[in-house]
């Protein structure tokens, strides 16, 4: 095995012990790890692709989450039962999952119809949260997202299967 020789600052070397004590293992494998990680994310950025950090969760307990990926679309629509307003962004990440972002943003009747919004006292209500829905197949998707954005990632995945349609004419 070759053995290369890295030179640490003072300022650095409590960087370095700390993080062998903390992987608890050789710290040659936890500069490998990094190293991995990072030219990882930089052949993925020259593909176009980034990392991307999102907040998942209650809007008082939100975690963040996150990946290398690249941004597909967006789309703003209602829950399928027209009682929420919601937000969802698509994403194609560096393993080539298909990743949602959907988010709850309020009752539906701020736009539909807000005098009964106020008077209902709905403006009360903070539905804020979101989740991500991860999957490689639209299977992996069935009864998770609304239907309207359902049928949205269908037509993206097959557009991703079949970029261009040769014809023979």
């Amino acid at each position: 095995m070759p053995n290369k020789t890295i030179y640490v600052s003072e300022q650095d070397a409590s960087l370095f012990e700390e993080a062998k004590n903390i992987a608890g293992e050789a710290l040659s494998s936890v500069i490998a790890r990094a190293l991995r990680e990072f030219v990882t994310r930089h052949q993925k950025k020259a593909q176009g692709m980034k990392e991307i950090s999102l907040m998942v969760g209650k809007a008082d307990a939100e975690q963040e989450k996150r990946f290398i990926g690249t941004q597909i679309k967006s789309w703003d629509g209602f829950s399928d039962d027209k009682v929420w307003w919601m937000r969802a962004v698509i994403y194609k990440t560096q393993k080539g999952n298909w990743v949602v972002h959907l988010s709850t943003l309020s009752k539906a009747t701020l736009l539909t119809n807000k005098k009964a919004w106020k008077e209902s006292g709905d403006y009360l209500i903070n539905p804020g949260k979101s989740e991500l829905i991860i999957g490689q197949t639209i299977k992996d998707f069935d009864h998770k997202l609304p239907h309207e954005l359902y049928f949205i990632l269908i037509g993206l995945m097959e557009k991703e299967e079949k970029p261009v349609e040769y014809l023979d004419i």
